[in-house]
């Protein structure tokens, strides 16, 4: 029998949470300047809309064709034009940066956040820029600015998931995380840029205490997820969580699965893994099949949907004994989800409810009641329980 300690069900119990998961939310009281790089893609329009209401909001693109659709002022910007981005950052008090794919992407936007004293927060998807990044962290510190990495949905709320499931143990043992997302989850193609250009190798996962090399897409789990996403395979895939949970929580093992809807985007994805790299890496093949990839996925959204489940299950010791913490988030829009989560993260630097100078992924900065509290104010489907297990 599950020992349920809480059930975190907005719509129906809003008048029984805890005291504690219930701090006032503080809103900087000053008109903020925002910037947001990349802010034309479907990520960037997301984050806009959602972070509107904390200041004056402006995004960059190369394009202005969209320009007039956008939340905010648009500012047309090439982030390989330093002498321009060195303005633009000047001019605002918060950037945010969403020009994917990160994997392309350097540490030269929080460079110059760091030398012009503005705080930072991006939506990279990727342990190679965190990696990138993390040699900056003593500068960040001096410098009187918070910088936070992998901000969004996944990474970014599974991070909070994952830290709020470690804080119900004593001693947390293995972290594993789950994503299934239906269709093109309501982004664009620059996030099945990123899909395909995670399949070009083995990565390195920490398994048993020593970090071991992981075959992009293998071994598929079912997992069971809430309604409306359901069974979904997953597989091993390469996200951000991997990398920075290892670093951040007491734990002996991570796994990080993902797979979509329909079942035959994965299988799609799979035989990608199978090409020889040369083609695997081409950036035109990449190009190419991320287009196509889009085209389909916009036909088959209509019956899909464009969700997102997550679920974080985290094994270790409570009271003596073996207890397994599962938390569980849904959302009906995987992009907005993620404009929801980087929101979370820009009103907490503007409001001052986070303050330490600094270098952080999400889950070493966002505490576990002001999430929670996040959660219950914009009535998302979050929900968690505590049982006893088999791993100890």
């Amino acid at each position: 029998m599950a020992w349920w300690v809480f059930v975190y069900c907005l719509r129906e119990q809003p008048d029984k949470m805890p005291r504690v998961w219930q701090p006032e939310y503080r809103i900087a009281p000053m008109v903020r300047k925002i910037l947001i790089l990349g802010g034309t893609g479907c990520i960037g329009q997301r984050v806009a809309a959602a972070i509107a209401p904390l200041g004056a909001v402006t995004v960059t693109g190369r394009s202005g064709q969209t320009a007039k659709a956008l939340q905010g002022t648009f500012l047309r910007l090439d982030l390989e034009d330093l002498a321009a981005l060195e303005k633009a950052i000047a001019n605002h008090d918060l950037v945010i940066h969403c020009a994917g794919p990160f994997h392309r992407r350097d540490g030269r936007v929080l460079q110059t956040c760091i030398y012009q004293g503005k705080n930072y927060i991006d939506v990279s998807d990727h342990r190679c820029l965190y990696q990138k990044l993390k040699p900056l962290t003593q500068a960040a510190r001096e410098a009187g600015i918070i910088a936070v990495c992998n901000a969004g949905v996944f990474p970014g709320i599974s991070n909070s998931m994952v830290r709020l499931g470690v804080e119900q143990l004593d001693e947390p043992h293995q972290i594993e995380l789950y994503y299934g997302v239906a269709g093109s989850g309501g982004a664009g193609e620059t996030v099945l840029t990123t899909t395909f250009l995670g399949l070009g190798e083995p990565f390195l996962v920490f398994q048993g205490g020593t970090w071991q090399a992981k075959q992009p897409y293998s071994k598929p789990t079912i997992i069971d997820f809430p309604a409306p996403i359901g069974k979904t395979t997953v597989y091993w895939f390469d996200v951000a969580e991997t990398f920075t949970f290892a670093e951040s929580f007491p734990v002996e093992t991570v796994v990080t699965k993902f797979g979509s809807l329909p079942n035959f985007y994965n299988q799609l994805t799979r035989a990608m893994t199978l090409l020889p790299e040369s083609l695997r890496q081409h950036p035109r093949i990449i190009q190419g099949l991320s287009k196509i990839g889009y085209g389909m996925t916009k036909l088959t959204d209509s019956f899909t949907g464009v969700g997102v489940a997550m679920r974080a299950i985290v094994s270790g010791i409570k009271d003596a004994t073996p207890q397994q913490v599962t938390v569980d988030f849904v959302h009906e829009h995987t992009a907005i989800a993620a404009g929801l989560g980087v929101a979370l993260v820009a009103e907490l630097v503007l409001s001052e409810q986070i303050n330490q100078p600094g270098l952080y992924p999400v889950e070493q900065i966002i505490p576990s009641d002001l999430f929670l509290a996040w959660a219950r104010q914009h009535q998302l489907q979050l929900s968690w329980n505590i049982q006893p297990s088999e791993k100890n």
